[in-house]
């Protein structure tokens, strides 16, 4: 008997942070996460998981839009297909669907689940093969005072971690300058200080920082403008004595030739979710490594089974950044839905070797913060 898509089961959560998390004025300060878990049933009985994380405005998808694009588009074409054909549901899906990147990349994680669960394969093993058994982590921490960074990098040290993201964007430019030098001055000899503004400056704003930190330089400003604005990513870089890197700005595969036509990023940021799953996201993983730009594996505000699907992605690249990479994700929430966190020991992640995504979902904390369920068949 072959194996067959019967039904897709979705879940709308809502879960709080354990504390809130303030970022650029952008997006201001967060007290929970959303998420749609997406199961898909087979025939045989396996079950593949899948996650989108839609988060406006940093996205133009909402949860709500998420199960509506699988309901009336997505569903219709991957029903009573092979769940291990992932190019052509891809292709299929593309075909169908313009835009709505969340929802397709959660189908293509639960895709990749089933297919490593049917062949008794980790997901990294039909990608390729790993590289490494575990990857550096970094810890964020939001928009306050030095004396409130400080307790705060101290607190992410001493669990062993190694490098830091420091929210920028929601305060004055002098003060986010301060910032950075009272950081670097009182642990740039221990971790590696990375900055991201989420689209929170001007470019006349980043042109100030650039200048104004005196040689205190992070080892990455992320985004500092906004997302379509490449003249001024591109000023940036140059003006930079460090990498400058697009999240926001590479969305699609179109995005990222966009910046490196434009030179406009020398690190480009992956989030699975964003990107619109497994397949591709690694595609503009490889298309940065042929133009000599660097992978930065990081997170939206994810649950277990994005976070799983982006490391079975991130231990794979040769080009990923010198730095850690965002797999905490899930220590932020009050719950997970999964069992990801048995993955982290202290400041690294440990690829799971179990098949498929190698996460399981409880079913019980499921249900505890689903505030929408919908079964396709």
């Amino acid at each position: 008997m072959k194996i067959r898509i019967t039904h897709l089961e979705l879940n709308w959560i809502t879960v709080p942070f354990a504390k809130p998390y303030a970022l650029s004025k952008r997006y201001g300060t967060l007290s929970s996460a959303q998420a749609v878990i997406v199961k898909v049933h087979t025939n045989q009985g396996l079950v593949g998981l899948g996650e989108a994380d839609p988060m406006n405005p940093f996205t133009e998808e909402t949860p709500a839009t998420v199960c509506a694009v699988m309901r009336d588009h997505i569903a219709p074409v991957i029903l009573g297909r092979d769940p291990t054909q992932i190019g052509a549901l891809e292709m299929a899906m593309d075909e169908k669907i313009q835009g709505n990147l969340q929802a397709r990349g959660a189908i293509n994680m639960a895709l990749h689940d089933l297919a490593g669960k049917a062949a008794g394969l980790p997901v990294h093993a039909l990608l390729g093969g790993k590289i490494v058994d575990g990857l550096p982590i970094l810890g964020p921490i939001g928009s306050g005072s030095p004396d409130e960074d400080s307790v705060s990098i101290e607190q992410w040290l001493d669990m062993g971690y190694g490098t830091i993201m420091i929210k920028m964007g929601a305060l004055p430019i002098a003060d986010d300058i301060r910032r950075m030098v009272a950081a670097d001055k009182a642990f740039g000899d221990r971790m590696n200080l990375i900055v991201d503004a989420n689209q929170g400056w001007s470019t006349f704003d980043s042109l100030q920082f650039v200048h104004g930190i005196q040689g205190h330089w992070p080892r990455l400003i992320e985004q500092p403008v906004m997302r379509h604005d490449l003249e001024g990513m591109r000023r940036i870089s140059e003006a930079a004595l460090c990498p400058v890197s697009a999240d926001e700005g590479v969305m699609s595969l179109q995005d990222a030739r966009a910046h490196l036509e434009h030179r406009a990023a020398s690190v480009f940021s992956i989030k699975v979710s964003k990107n619109g799953g497994i397949t591709k996201a690694r595609a503009i993983a490889q298309m940065a490594q042929a133009f000599g730009v660097k992978i930065l594996m990081n997170s939206m505000l994810e649950f277990g089974i994005t976070q799983a699907a982006s490391l079975h992605l991130g231990c794979t690249l040769p080009n990923l950044l010198d730095v850690g990479h965002a797999y905490m994700s899930v220590v932020r929430m009050k719950e997970d839905v999964t069992d990801f966190a048995s993955n982290l020991q202290g400041g690294t992640v440990i690829v799971p070797e179990r098949p498929g995504l190698g996460v399981e979902i409880n079913d019980e904390v499921l249900r505890k913060y689903t505030a929408e369920r919908l079964e396709i068949s």
